[in-house]
């Protein structure tokens, strides 16, 4: 009798385990296109690798769109487990104490990475991530901003891509041509968007900085500056002399038209300035020209895993944010996507080398990496975006002198820091 019920007590546990649901854990991401498809790809091959753990990825639509159901969950306390972030977002959600503090899972001895992992993600990429001493994050989609140029013009002209601001300069007076001498320009030498983004490469390129985290987590002020003034002369000499197309918009259509023969923009912008090319001319991009040092920004977000959620499911995110950001996988991403890799073994991988000989242009941004500039992080960033941008437009078009705009700016950011 005592075997009869032994043995039915292990049937039905064999058929329990056998039929137990798969712990899933939802991710919320705003990857549209194909780079949500490719995304889609990456969930499916984990969760084909590990049927007792699923990942349910869902498109919340555009990074605002995700940032306001993100904000809008904390409140009603429905955040799913995963979600991509920018740092300042991650900062703001901090504040809530919702994000989960990922060092003891990075550090774990059985299910976290050896040092040599860790320190094989970029350290660009890591700083994003860390908060003090604290990890809250995992590096995903990056870019890094490049100077596109028409290589079928400068190849003509017998030009080198400018190394410095003010070789720079020169170009836009060489290139900037008005055929006809009817006052109006048929093609700049160069462009530049009226965007924080765009006034940020110039001031990184002047060795300045808008605001500087110190190593204990403190905020300081930093864009009224000398390194700001010089900045804004240039972006305003640029336009008053009516050297480079000035605009609020993206460049690459007006580059792909040959209006424009060179531009900055991250590499995100690969696809848009190729199909927009084709057919017409040759295009490169290089290192960004600078006066201190060679400082490109960054761009893109990390994902993060939230507190709130049980603890089988954050040991199923957790292996997932190993997964997305293993040498492997951050490969296969970026050679779809256009992404650079969030790993330095990335690129000895035999899939990176045989992309790179096929297309030579892929393997230039990854060389700058190292010397890229990390955004600061505090809460506030976006808020502190906008009022750099407000403050750049009414100096740009006369509103405010420079040091008006640049008095203005200090104050708003101060008052922002101190919220």
């Amino acid at each position: 009798m005592k075997k009869l019920v032994f043995g039915m007590v292990c049937a039905l546990l064999l058929v329990t385990f056998a039929f137990a649901e798969p712990v899933t854990v939802e991710f919320w991401h705003a990857m549209g296109g194909g780079h949500g498809e490719t995304l889609a790809e990456i969930v499916k091959l984990f969760n084909q690798q590990n049927t007792d753990m699923q990942i349910n990825a869902v498109y919340i639509g555009n990074y605002n769109a995700l940032q306001q159901k993100l904000l809008a969950s904390v409140q009603s306390n429905t955040l799913p487990g995963l979600a991509q972030a920018y740092s300042n977002w991650t900062a703001k959600l901090l504040l809530s104490n919702i994000v989960q503090d990922l060092t003891p899972m990075l550090n774990d001895p059985e299910i976290g990475l050896t040092q040599a992992e860790w320190e094989d993600i970029w350290e660009p990429f890591r700083k994003m991530c860390t908060w003090g001493d604290k990890v809250y994050a995992v590096p995903f989609n990056k870019s890094i901003y490049v100077f596109y140029y028409n290589s079928d013009v400068f190849d003509m002209e017998g030009l080198d891509a400018p190394k410095t601001m003010e070789d720079l300069y020169a170009l836009c007076r060489m290139l900037t041509i008005d055929e006809n001498n009817d006052g109006t320009v048929d093609q700049y030498a160069f462009g530049y968007r009226t965007t924080v983004d765009h006034f940020s490469v110039f001031l990184y390129a002047f060795g300045g900085e808008i605001v500087h985290e110190n190593e204990d987590g403190s905020y300081v002020v930093k864009i009224n500056s000398q390194e700001a003034r010089k900045t804004l002369t240039f972006m305003k000499r640029l336009k008053d002399e009516n050297l480079a197309l000035v605009q609020g918009g993206y460049l690459d259509a007006p580059f792909g038209e040959g209006f424009v023969a060179s531009f900055i923009e991250t590499i995100a912008s690969k696809p848009y300035v190729e199909s927009g090319s084709k057919g017409k001319h040759d295009w490169n991009w290089t290192a960004l020209p600078f006066d201190a040092k060679l400082n490109p920004p960054f761009a893109g977000t990390d994902v993060i895993m939230f507190n709130t959620i049980p603890e089988e499911q954050k040991k199923v995110a957790w292996e997932f944010l190993k997964f997305l950001s293993s040498s492997k996988v951050t490969t296969f991403w970026s050679l779809k996507t256009g992404y650079v890799p969030v790993r330095k073994s990335a690129l000895e991988t035999s899939e990176w080398k045989i992309f790179v000989k096929m297309d030579p242009k892929a393997g230039i941004p990854v060389q700058f990496i190292d010397q890229g500039y990390s955004d600061p992080k505090p809460a506030t960033w976006n808020e502190i975006r906008n009022s750099v941008t407000n403050m750049l437009n009414n100096v740009l078009f006369d509103k405010w002198t420079i040091e008006e705009g640049l008095a203005w700016a200090e104050k708003e950011i101060s008052n922002y820091l101190a919220q």
